[in-house]
Formats: C-alpha cells, structure tokens, sequence
C-alpha cells in the first residue's frame, strides 16, 4: 500500500512541480484526502513532511534538468517552483553539497552524489560511538572553559547590535519566501533605528537551516543579540513566534501572534518596537513614526513588494527584472506605495550601469530610473532607499549633490550596507578623492554586512589604497570564502605591488609560481597580462600567451587577450589570421568579435574601417569605441558631442576617468589627459591604463614619469 500511495503522491508531485504555490492542500484535493491525512500517510510512507517530500522532488528534477538541458540556473529554479533563484542555490548547495553551476559542469552524476551522501552518512553513524567517548574524555575540559567564558561577551561584539535570522516557515504550503519576507522586513524596520546596528539579510541569511548554535552565529556576525522566529501562514491566519537572544545564548524575550494576514504590518512593527524596549533604547518621535507607519493598506502589493525585495538581493539581471515585475504589479494594486517604486528605480539603475546594453539600453534604464525615483519621493519625501538611487544617478553630475542625498539616505537608513557602499563609492570617484572616507564608509559596511561578496571586494581595495597592507593581508585570508579564484589572486598581486611600492614584484612572484608549476596555463597568461601592464612589453606578452595557449587553447582567458596582445604587438597578419578561425569565433560571442575587429583596424591605423565597424548596432552605443573613433579622425566636435550624450561612459563607473585619458591622449590634450590619469589613481585602472598604446607617445615625459612612480610602476629607461 506504501509503494504505490507514495507512488501517486510522486507523479502528482511531479506533474505540478513547476506551480511554486503547489503543497499541502493542493495535494489533499488531488488524493481526495484532507491535510490532516495527507501530512501523516506520506510521513509514514517517507518518514518526511510534504513540504520536505516535495523540495527534494523539485532538487532532484532540477539535477536532472541541469544535465540534460542548456537552461540555465534561474531559469531551470522557476521550472521547479522555485520562485527565487538564489533561494534555489542555497537549497540545492545544501541538499546536495554542490552548487547547481558546479553540478553542471562536473562529470559527476545524480546517482553518485546520492551515493556519496549515503556514504558519508553510514560513516557518521560508524563514528557516533566512538564520538560518544570522545565526548566524555573532553566534556571537563570543555565545561571548564565555559564556566570561566559564560558571561564574557565576544571582544568584536558591537553594543547594541543585532542579526535577525531568516525565519522558518511553518505553513503547510512551501511559503519559505514568506517567512524571508516577514524576517527581512522586521529587519528593516530595526534598520531605520539610530542607536542600534542591524546586520544586513544578506549576511544574516547565510545561516538559514544552519545547525551552529546561537553563540557561534554571534560571534562570526560581532553581534551581542539574534532575532529568531518562525511563520505559520495558513489562508488568510498567520502565526508568527520570535525569541530574542543573546550572545551567550541567554533568552531575553519570546512573543506569540496569532493575528489575520490583514494585521502582518501591525505584527512585524510591533516585533521591532519590542526589540527595542527590551535593548532598552529611546525611540525618537521620527523613530516611533516609523515602528508605527503602514508603507500600504494593500496586503497583496505587500506581498508583491517582499517577493521582489528579496529576489532583488541577488543583484543578478534575472532577477533585477523579476523585482521590476513584482513591484509593477505592486503599484498597479496601490500607486501610492512609495517603496514599490523605488524598489523599481534602484533595479532599473542597477540594470543600465552594472549590465550594461547586455540587459537594457543605459538611457533607456536611467530615464527610468528617474521616473520612479522621482514618484516615489513625491509620495514620500522620506523613502531612504530613493534618496541612494538619486545619489547614484546624480554621480559625475553633480558631487555635490550626490554626497548631500547620500548623506540624506544614510540618514533615514543609517544600516543600509548598500548605501554605504555606494557612499564610499562616492568618495573614491570624485573629483579630489577622499580615500580615507572610503574606508570609513566601507568599515562600516563590513560591520553591518559581513559576509558579502560586494561589500569585501570595496574594503580589501580601500585598505590597500591606503596603505593598510598588513591589514589587508588578514582580511583577505578570513574573508577568501567570499571571492572567486579570479579575485583573490587580484587582490593578493595588489597587496605585493603595494606594500612593495613596486609592481614588478608581482612579476617576480609569478615568474617563481611558473618555476614550479610550468605545466599550468594561468601563471603563463598572468605573466603576459603583467609583461604588457606592468612592463608595456608586448612582444613579451604575446609569448607568454603563446605558452598558455599550448597547453590549454579552448580557454577564454586565453582567446581574447591573446588577439589584443597580438593586435598591440603590431602583428596584424596573424592577428587576422587568428580572428578566421573556427576557435576565435565559437569561443566569443558575436559582440567581442567586433571589438577585436574594430581594435585591430584601430591599431592599424585604418580609420575608414574603423568607422564602418563602428557603426555595426552592437557596437554604437559603446562610449569608449565611439569617442576614440572620432578621435582619430580628429572629428573634436564629434567627440564633444559624444562625450555630452555618455556624461559618464557607458558600462564600470570607474572606467569613467580612465576612459577619458585615453581619449585625450589621442587627442593630444596633454592637459586634459594627465588631469584625467592623474585623478584615476584609486579607481583600479592604473595598469589599464599603462597597457594604453595611446600613451606611447608620452611614456618619456615628466609628468608620465611622475604617474608611474606614484603608482608603483617602473620609469622607462631612457
């Protein structure tokens, strides 16, 4: 009778997996069976709930559809019911012990990571025994350790500070993105309070499903008290328990709600003004305001908002647009609720300079941009996350202006890690940077979001750019979990270049790492980036690269560096033989063909071909290749008029000044160029820079001299 009742329950299952709300009661109706007997026969069958049954069948089908099909990750997670995809790499990672990329691409199969689990799980049970008596042997030592320490705080504690952690989902349907919802809201609210820190969901929500105890999570997060609390959401009732506790894993308060879905809002504005009470802070009236205020009377646009707010963390372009989606249909239902529509904005500005044309027309996205920004400061004049969006749109504008309502937004969300991101953003772009508030924007961001990817990339740079080697040395070692491969080896070039004052360092550290490992391509291609940044040695560069393309020839990273080292190296004919081989062209899409044409008749002084594949669509709204097309031509008023429309390129912000060197440069503003290289000392692009064929015509002047040294690059010789 199990077999085939659990049998049925699998192909009705299997049959719906693609509707995210399919559970419970969806699964009673189809057996002609209430919840109640449902939940107890497939227990008995699987020794799971349904819930668990069904994410496991929705894991397992998307395993299978990541091998058989070339979908990819997010849109495979929305096939299964997964109505966020980050959500779905999380629950895949867990359940499996890969991630759905590297599950993807390894030869492993289905069958054998199931068989490694019941593996690893026989071998934990053969280990139980004898971890008993090792328990035993320690359990002394260990409980007179937490005598001494039990009431003795965590040294890098901040007072007053507090993680919520993602809440369970209780419900008989899967409604996990629910409880994420109601936890990150109360966490936002929280956030708006002055005199308490509040680290961010994406740090917090790391420890979803964890087993680390309450202890451990505050002292990896530096914080002295955790939120925890669960969600039960059934129809239109909603059951919501939470615990406060602190960092010694002393319970501090605990609260129940039973309340109607219509009363979420007044529940999670009252967990947050009990948190507050119980941490014994004044509140504010603008502070009470806030743990009273309704941001819509429509519960549905609420639950429209949280759905887009999470998905929007990721800050993937899927996703970017799926929390465009949500929050359209969120003003549609309320045209007043002014954190829809700034949600939008900072999705549609996150889309046109993070992706590019890739995602949207820049213009189009910032257009619109201030469109929604602008409505949602109409409805609202104290919407903190409106205020960041303004300030990032107002960047290479007006910094005056940027700083005054970065300073607003800070003000409104003083725990919004993102806007202090952006914030320290904002003094390392501008005119004059401030180095120094850098770094204090991002100390504070690294307080508030720990475990971020972003957020670490931003202090391992200002740390640097600060001379801080030292300390940039720990962190990367702690903080390496965050950052690929790709970033950590940056990083740790950096930090040799700078606390060496010498880039060529770097080149002697990798020339040891290819003496002992002259078999892999990666240390040849870095020594061909670092032979033609560090040392503008071409021909160097180009045979280097020679070297990792023998041993591995398919890669990317050694298909378009190699045609620019060839085409900067003036070997045209066999730049232009490479570029008619099958290898180039399935190796890069159709848009960095074009660039490398277009660079190869650049170089070479063909400015006639130059213009004619400039004007292929793909390519006409890219700044850099535009402005320096005309450039050559000498058409000033072109450039002019170019720079008018792109007032701060198109693509990374912090090629912006970079980009404008190199147009100088080959205008021959000497002025204007070494104003341009001068002020782009932090923004990452020095070595960019000095690959520049366009400054050849000034590496033996003075004032280039005196940029190469103030950035640890070597002096030509004369």
């Amino acid at each position: 009778m199990n077999k085939s009742f659990i049998d049925e329950v699998r192909n009705i299952i299997i049959s719906n997996l693609a509707d995210e709300k399919f559970g419970v009661r969806e699964l009673a109706s189809l057996l002609n069976l209430s919840s109640s007997q449902t939940l107890r026969k497939v227990n008995a069958a699987t020794g799971k709930s349904v819930n668990q049954y069904i994410r496991e069948l929705r894991l397992e089908k998307a395993a299978n559809l990541l091998k058989e099909t070339d979908n990819n990750v997010s849109e495979i997670a929305y096939q299964v019911g997964f109505n966020s995809a980050s959500y779905f790499n999380k629950a895949f990672s867990k359940y499996f012990g890969v991630t759905p990329g590297e599950y993807k691409t390894s030869n492993i199969s289905l069958i054998e990571i199931n068989a490694q689990k019941r593996e690893v799980h026989s071998l934990n049970n053969a280990r139980v025994k004898k971890l008993v008596y090792v328990f035993i042997a320690t359990f002394l030592a260990v409980f007179s350790y937490f005598l001494i320490n039990k009431y003795t705080s965590n040294k890098n504690q901040i007072p007053k500070s507090i993680a919520v952690l993602p809440f369970k989902d209780f419900s008989p349907e899967d409604n996990q993105w629910f409880s994420d919802g109601v936890s990150d809201n109360i966490l936002h609210s929280l956030a708006q309070m002055n005199n308490l820190t509040v680290i961010s969901y994406t740090s917090s929500s790391t420890y979803r499903d964890s087993d680390k105890k309450i202890p451990v999570i505050a002292k990896e997060l530096g914080v002295s008290y955790v939120l925890e609390g669960s969600v039960t959401h059934i129809d239109d009732k909603i059951k919501i328990i939470v615990q406060l506790i602190d960092a010694n894993d002393k319970h501090i308060w605990s609260g129940e709600y039973n309340e109607s879905f219509d009363d979420l809002i007044v529940v999670q504005n009252n967990v947050a003004y009990e948190v507050m009470k119980q941490l014994q802070i004044t509140l504010s009236p603008q502070e009470k305001v806030i743990l009273t205020k309704f941001p819509t009377e429509n519960m549905e646009a609420y639950s429209l908002f949280l759905k887009g707010r999470l998905v929007d963390n990721s800050r993937k372009k899927e996703d970017l647009w799926k929390s465009i989606e949500f929050n359209k249909q969120a003003i549609k239902l309320d045209p007043k609720f002014a954190e829809a529509h700034a949600e939008i904005a900072h999705a549609y500005r996150q889309l046109s300079r993070y992706h590019g044309f890739s995602a949207i027309n820049a213009f189009d996205g910032i257009e619109l941009a201030h469109k929604y920004v602008d409505s949602a400061l109409y409805i609202n004049p104290n919407t903190y996350r409106a205020w960041a969006v303004k300030a990032a749109l107002s960047q290479y504008i007006d910094w005056d202006k940027t700083t005054e309502y970065y300073e607003k937004a800070l003000a409104l969300n003083p725990n919004d890690p993102l806007t202090h991101i952006e914030c320290a953003l904002n003094y390392q772009l501008r005119p004059n940077p401030d180095i120094k508030k850098c770094l204090e924007q991002l100390d504070i961001a690294k307080q508030l979001d720990p475990i971020s990817p972003l957020q670490a990339m931003g202090y391992l740079r200002a740390l640097i750019y600060n001379n801080k080697t030292e300390e940039a040395k720990i962190f990367l070692k702690n903080n390496a979990f965050q950052l690929n491969d790709f970033l950590i080896r940056t990083f740790e070039y950096k930090i040799i270049a700078y606390e060496n004052k010498d880039w060529t360092k770097v080149i002697s550290y990798l020339k040891d790492k290819e003496n002992k490992d002259s078999d892999n391509d990666l240390y040849y291609s870095e020594l061909a980036y670092a032979s033609n940044a560090i040392l503008n040695d071409n021909h160097t560069a180009v045979e280097y690269m020679k070297k990792a393309r023998k041993i591995d020839s398919l890669k990317l990273v050694n298909v378009l560096p190699y045609i620019n080292m060839l085409i900067e190296d003036k070997q045209f004919k066999e730049a232009y033989q490479f570029m008619q081989l099958e290898n180039f062209k399935s190796s890069l899409n159709k848009r960095f063909q074009l660039n490398s044409l277009w660079y190869y008749y650049y170089l070479k002084g063909d400015s006639e071909k130059t213009l004619e594949v400039s004007k292929d669509s793909l390519l006409t709204n890219d700044y850099l290749i535009q402005a320096l097309t005309y450039a050559k031509l000498g058409n000033r008023k072109k450039v002019d008029s170019i720079n008018k429309k792109y007032p701060y390129g198109t693509g990374v912000l912090l090629m912006w000044r970079a980009n404008r060197a190199i147009i100088h440069a080959v205008l021959k503003d000497k002025d204007s160029m070494y104003y341009y290289l001068e002020q782009s000392r932090f923004d990452d692009n020095v070595l960019y820079t000095n690959a520049r064929s366009e400054f050849d015509p000034y590496r033996h002047e003075a004032r280039y001299n005196a940029f190469l040294r103030t950035n640890y690059l070597p002096v030509p010789k004369d």
